[in-house]
C-alpha cells in the first residue's frame, strides 16, 4: 500500500467486475477519467477464488499505486421500495426469491440507491469475497445494477421530455429493461437473452404491461455499439413503436476519456464515473 511522501504515487483505482463464467480487471486513473489497463479471466472449469487469487498475485494488480478497489457483482438481485427495505430480512428475502441456491456460501448484500427511493439487494460469494479482502481489506462491493439504473434516471430528467421511457439495455450478456415514473424506479428487470426475436418478444411484454402509448411514448435502446443486429433491431420495434431511439451507452456520461472506452462495461462507467 502506498507510504506516505513520496512524490512518485499516484493513486489508481482497480475494478473487479465478477460475472457468471468469469471476472474482469480495470485499472483507471482517477485524475484523467482514463483506463489503464483492462483484461478479462474466463474461468474454463477452473475455481473462481482459485483463479482470483492467482491474478490478484501478479504485480499488475497488487501494488502500491492501486488506491481504491471496487468489485462489481453481476448477479441475480432484487428491488425492494426503500420505505420497506429492513436489513435484517434482506437475506431471508433473498433466498425466498432466488430458492435453491447454497445460501451457506453467500453474503447477501446490498446497494442504496437514493435517488429512486429502492435497494437492489445481492449475494456475494464468501470465498470470493475473502479473495479480495485479503489483498485489498478496503474494498468496497456493489451490484452491478444499480448505478446505472441511476444514470438511466438522470438521462430521462436530463433529456426534458414529457414522454414516458422504456430503456431497453442490450448486451452480450443479455436484457436490461428499466422504467421510471416521476423519478422514482417503475420497473426492472433482466432476462438471459442475446437473440433478436426473444429481445423483441420481451420488450414489448413489457411494453404492453406498463400500458404505454405506441404513438407518445418512447422506447430507447441502449447499446455499447450500433452494429447490423442492433440497426434491425430498431427497424423492427419502429412497426410498432413511433419513438424508436438509438442510444450509445456513452452518450449517458460526461464526455471524459473513459465514456469513449468500449472495452469497459457500461454499468462500469456508470460506477467510477457517478459523480461526473
Amino acid at each position: 500500500m502506498p507510504a506516505t511522501g513520496n512524490k512518485s504515487y499516484h493513486p489508481l483505482t482497480l475494478s473487479i467486475r465478477i460475472f457468471a463464467d468469469g471476472f474482469s480487471f480495470f485499472v483507471c486513473d482517477p485524475q484523467t477519467t482514463s483506463l489503464v489497463r483492462g483484461e478479462h479471466f474466463q474461468l474454463n472449469g477452473e475455481s473462481l477464488p482459485i483463479r482470483l487469487r492467482r491474478e490478484l498475485n501478479r504485480s499488475d494488480y497488487y501494488n502500491r499505486q492501486i488506491d481504491q478497489v471496487y468489485v462489481l457483482i453481476c448477479t441475480p438481485s432484487l428491488h425492494v421500495p426503500l420505505e420497506e427495505f429492513r436489513r435484517e430480512e434482506a437475506a431471508a428475502l433473498y433466498a425466498f426469491t432466488f430458492a435453491g441456491q447454497d445460501m451457506s456460501s453467500l453474503r447477501v448484500a446490498y446497494t442504496i440507491q437514493a435517488e429512486l427511493e429502492s435497494v437492489e439487494v445481492y449475494a456475494i460469494s464468501r470465498d470470493v469475497e475473502e479473495v479480495v479482502l485479503q489483498f485489498y481489506p478496503t474494498a468496497r462491493f456493489f451490484a452491478s445494477r444499480a448505478l446505472l439504473m441511476e444514470r438511466l434516471m438522470r438521462y430521462g430528467q436530463d433529456a426534458g421530455s414529457d414522454c414516458r421511457r422504456l430503456n431497453v439495455c442490450i448486451s452480450n450478456e443479455g436484457l436490461e429493461l428499466v422504467a421510471f415514473k416521476e423519478d422514482r424506479l417503475l420497473f426492472a428487470n433482466t432476462f438471459d437473452c442475446t437473440a433478436s426475436p426473444d429481445i423483441q418478444y420481451f420488450t414489448l411484454h413489457v411494453w404492453q404491461m406498463l400500458d404505454y402509448d405506441a404513438e407518445e411514448d418512447c422506447l430507447t435502446l441502449i447499446v455499447e455499439k450500433a452494429d447490423e443486429q442492433i440497426q434491425a433491431l430498431q427497424t423492427a420495434f419502429s412497426a410498432y413503436v413511433r419513438h424508436v431511439e438509438l442510444l450509445p451507452a456513452a452518450s449517458l456520461f460526461s464526455n471524459v476519456p473513459l465514456a469513449r472506452e468500449d472495452e469497459v462495461p457500461t454499468d462500469l462507467k456508470a460506477l467510477l464515473l457517478n459523480r461526473l
